[in-house]
């Protein structure tokens, strides 16, 4: 009788190991699908939004940065637009920013982000590139169109860079953002960036960002 219960108490308790190991079994593959989810970031150059290798030079300037953007006939305004009313493109998300991407009939792919810390679900930044073609650019056949005043942006070389802004120290630069703060009300500050990444003398992308804070 006492075989028997050891016996039973055994199988129980094996029962209950084998349990707790589907449990754990699923739990991990569970994290390992949030991880993975997470870890879906912006590819392309559109890479560079996450990376603040402390190279990139920064310069203050009085030259206006605040962008005009058009898609269609939609006028596209920062922190004033969210990100899903821009187009019916799903937004995505990681633990940084959400983001939709376009890419248009000129090759190029234009990324609208939102920062999750600042941006709540608003756009905050714009990446522009002509890189290729990405799974999460979805293509457009309505014309997108982005100026900041004067500034250039693709087209941009040291030279015409150094001449609009007067740094002559940003000729040999690979990286160089751009900012301007103009008071707003309330004690606000509204900042607007342009940033140049250059592969030589050619511009391998541009970011656009804006961000009203206090």
């Amino acid at each position: 009788m006492g075989t028997f219960s050891t016996l039973t108490n055994g199988i129980t308790e094996l029962r209950i190991r084998v349990s707790k190991m589907k449990v754990l079994l699923i739990l991990a593959a569970l994290l390992f699908l949030v991880q993975n989810t997470s870890a879906a970031q912006m590819s392309g150059f559109a890479a560079r939004y996450y990376q603040d290798d402390g190279t990139t030079s920064e310069e203050p300037t009085e030259v206006p940065l605040y962008p005009t953007i058009t898609i269609g006939k939609k006028t596209v305004q920062m922190e004033d637009i969210h990100l899903a009313d821009i187009s019916s493109t799903p937004v995505n998300k990681d633990s940084s920013a959400r983001w939709v991407c376009l890419h248009d009939d000129d090759d190029t792919n234009y990324w609208f982000i939102s920062d999750n810390e600042m941006g709540a679900g608003l756009l905050t930044a714009l990446v522009i590139a002509r890189d290729g073609t990405h799974k999460e650019c979805a293509k457009t056949t309505e014309p997108v169109s982005v100026s900041v005043a004067n500034v250039p942006l693709l087209n941009a070389t040291h030279g015409n860079l150094v001449k609009l802004f007067g740094r002559k120290e940003i000729v040999k630069k690979k990286a160089v953002l751009f900012y301007q703060e103009t008071p707003v009300q309330n004690g606000f500050i509204q900042s607007n960036t342009v940033s140049y990444y250059f592969d030589g003398e050619k511009v391998r992308g541009v970011i656009i960002g804006q961000i009203t804070s206090n």
